[in-house]
């Protein structure tokens, strides 16, 4: 296989590729992502077979740069999407390679985490990918969705998808959590023009004329679909789903998926429709010494230290033993020939360093291995648990 850049002698190529296992050529967001961003804005990466004076692509991946609010810092982490084998080629583990020297690249330019949101998780985790992002799903009948509206000075009002009105709001409500895409005014662009085409609405809730939360929807094929909502307090949420169940002559359906820690259904009747805590995205480490580097030590850690065994069954440069020195606010990471306190591997680590789970809860689930389980305290306060959240698609 030759592995490379994609250009645009070979993005047809690209194109058809997608054409034949994601969106369609006449579909809006397909006509949108090839003329005014693939190319242009990210990266795509190819797997080519010389077949006599041709170069066919066999796998491809998407790389689009994100800025990630992570542990209290700003990071670009790229977002892997439109991974595709074509069918002639599957089954003959072209995919590994291609994902190798992705990751080779990256390296390069000095990325210490990439994401993804998968369609089966089961391709992935050989790859040592892990699930950072989850969400709370509910699925439902839209008569279902009840609720009393008080006389508590909220206004909802059906408004036309207007950055002016949902910027300020995400970054205000979204300002105290882990892993949060930053959205700048091109990210923004993106996502209101790929909204705008596939027809989502937008509803915003106002108090005293001033915006306190959003909702943007979808309604089709008799399913309302919610597809981000951010409300300052629950009066505010519930403001929104009252508006949501409104929608009755239109919608049988409700979908949701909810942050993680939502805890709407608390107020539900019927506990058969209280859904269920699911994966979203998965992340992958790809540069421990890099990621360690950048990680901003916490005030309260001890004068203390670990021995920490990390391995990488792909990167043969990200296998480290690590001795992570700590004391208040700070953090050193030299290597050691100690023996190792605490193992894991590269997804175990992803989820601790993304705020996912403790290294406590890591260690109870049997992702990592601790030799002197004392030392799991030391890590759970330089990697405390956030709450973790992301809802970009592509």
């Amino acid at each position: 296989m030759i592995y490379r850049v994609v250009n645009e002698d070979r993005m047809q190529q690209v194109r058809d590729l997608w054409d034949y296992c994601f969106e369609k050529k006449d579909d809006p967001f397909f006509q949108y992502y090839f003329e005014e961003y693939c190319g242009k804005n990210n990266m795509v990466i190819g797997a080519f077979e010389k077949v006599g004076d041709w170069e066919r692509l066999r796998s491809m991946v998407h790389i689009n740069p994100y800025m990630l609010r992570l542990r209290g810092r700003e990071e670009l982490t790229p977002y892997l999407v439109g991974v595709a084998t074509a069918p002639e080629a599957r089954g003959q583990h072209a995919f590994g390679p291609l994902l190798k020297t992705t990751f080779e690249v990256l390296r390069s330019q000095n990325f210490s985490f990439v994401t993804l949101m998968p369609i089966f998780a089961g391709i992935y985790l050989p790859y040592e990918f892990s699930y950072c992002y989850y969400r709370h799903a509910y699925q439902m009948p839209l008569t279902s969705l009840s609720f009393t509206m008080g006389d508590d000075g909220l206004q909802v009002e059906r408004e036309p998808l207007r950055q002016e009105i949902l910027a300020p709001l995400y970054a205000r409500l979204t300002a105290a959590w882990n892993g949060v895409p930053v959205r700048t005014d091109f990210q923004w662009n993106k996502l209101l023009t790929v909204h705008g085409l596939e027809q989502v609405q937008c509803a915003v809730v106002y108090r005293q004329q001033q915006a306190v939360g959003y909702m943007l929807y979808k309604v089709a094929e008799e399913r309302f679909t919610i597809i981000e909502l951010l409300a300052e307090n629950f009066a505010v949420r519930t403001r929104l789903l009252g508006y949501a169940a409104m929608h009755q002559s239109s919608a049988k359906k409700l979908y949701w998926l909810a942050e993680p820690w939502d805890k709407t259904y608390l107020g539900f009747k019927d506990q058969a429709l209280t859904g269920s805590v699911q994966p979203f995205m998965m992340a992958r480490c790809i540069d421990a010494r890099i990621a360690l580097a950048k990680l901003a030590a916490p005030q309260d850690l001890p004068e203390d230290s670990v021995v920490l065994l990390l391995t990488d069954k792909l990167i043969d440069r990200n296998n480290h033993l690590l001795k992570l020195k700590t004391a208040p606010g700070s953090l050193e990471a030299v290597s050691t020939l100690d023996a190792e306190e605490v193992t894991m591997d590269m997804g175990a680590f992803t989820q601790l360093y993304m705020g996912a789970f403790s290294a406590a809860e890591l260690w109870e689930a049997g992702r990592l291995k601790a030799a002197v389980p004392e030392k799991l305290a030391l890590l759970d306060k330089l990697f405390p648990k956030c709450r973790t959240y992301n809802n970009e698609y592509f």
